[in-house]
């Protein structure tokens, strides 16, 4: 009999590409968790989830298929596809499952996030506590979908001037404040880069800290949606591994007198981040370097591979002490 587990699903769309949900499906033998036009208008962000809704069953089988159709405001057009899933990758991915840092217990995933991007791409994730993986990139087609062949509910999107409204009428606040900013001084982003965001690299991270220091951990996202957590045993492996370029990373460590401190990189300048992993490209095993100061104020970081070493001068970045 097959194994079943609790999972919903959810919808990921770019900030700056909004898209709204017209109809869809995470499809399984025994259940269907489907999306239509009350999903209403997507774009948190890619790989960030969005709103879920319950279903009244408790565990449903693994999903087998994905079915989507879906406005995108920006392109102005309708997408659609229907494609298999991997079923035995996502079986191995709720078997394994991973170790919660909080609880130091094992548990599984529990959701599944659909990316939808312009030019009809479409990424789907599983998701857990800290933990992101892809399972699966899809292309879907465009399509035309007419008032007249349109669902009630779906009727509003149809209306003249709607795709226009949202985008541009600030009273809608499709857009972050800062988002629409961004939008207005360099436009939109290149409709590929989606697919350049999934591309990888062999890297780990290194921490350097003061003598006498511990390292406690290191957390990230990446460009590609994709979430990790390095802790203990994890920690002490830390082995090089085909990874996305990370967008977000953070650490604690201890110093020699047992205060616990942070860092955050909040945010790295996309151009230079990608020029530098590129510029060494994806043959050679890179280490993605954060060394801490002696007085635990102040960071650097690099891209170190062989002989090369690439300093990333342009991240956002907050240290912190923490107090326990």
């Amino acid at each position: 009999m097959e194994e079943k587990y609790s999972w919903l699903g959810t919808i990921s769309a770019p900030q700056e590409y909004p898209m709204e949900i017209y109809k869809g499906a995470i499809v399984a033998n025994d259940f269907s968790y489907t999306f239509d036009a009350i999903w209403g208008t997507q774009n948190t962000g890619w790989g960030k989830e969005g709103g879920t809704m319950s279903v009244e069953t408790e565990k449903m089988g693994i999903p087998h298929q994905l079915d989507f159709t879906w406005y995108s405001l920006v392109e102005n057009k309708f997408f659609t596809g229907k494609w298999d899933l991997n079923k035995e990758k996502i079986k191995t991915l709720f078997e394994e499952g991973f170790v919660d840092q909080d609880t130091h217990k094992k548990m599984t995933y529990n959701s599944f996030v659909v990316g939808l991007a312009p030019q009809g791409r479409v990424v789907l994730w599983i998701k857990g506590p800290g933990n992101q993986k892809e399972v699966g990139a899809f292309q879907a087609h465009d399509t035309l979908i007419t008032r007249e062949k349109a669902y009630d509910n779906a009727q509003y999107m149809f209306k003249e001037g709607f795709a226009d409204r949202m985008l541009n009428d600030p009273s809608y606040k499709t857009f972050k404040p800062e988002v629409l900013e961004k939008i207005k001084k360099q436009g939109y982003p290149p409709s590929d880069i989606y697919n350049v965001y999934r591309e990888k690299y062999n890297w780990k991270p290194v921490v350097v800290l003061p003598e006498g220091a511990e390292w406690i951990d290191f957390g990230f996202t990446s460009y590609n949606g994709e979430q990790e957590n390095i802790f203990d045993q994890s920690l002490k492996d830390n082995t090089y591994k085909s990874r996305a370029i990370p967008r977000f990373c953070g650490f604690y460590w201890r110093d020699k007198n047992k205060n616990k401190y942070a860092v955050w990189v909040d945010s790295f300048d996309e151009k230079e981040i990608f020029e530098l992993f590129q510029k060494l490209g994806k043959d050679k095993q890179i280490d993605f370097t954060i060394k801490v100061n002696q007085d635990n104020t102040q960071v650097l970081l690099s891209l170190v591979a062989e002989k090369q070493s690439l300093s990333i001068n342009k991240a956002k970045i907050r240290v912190s002490r923490k107090i326990e």
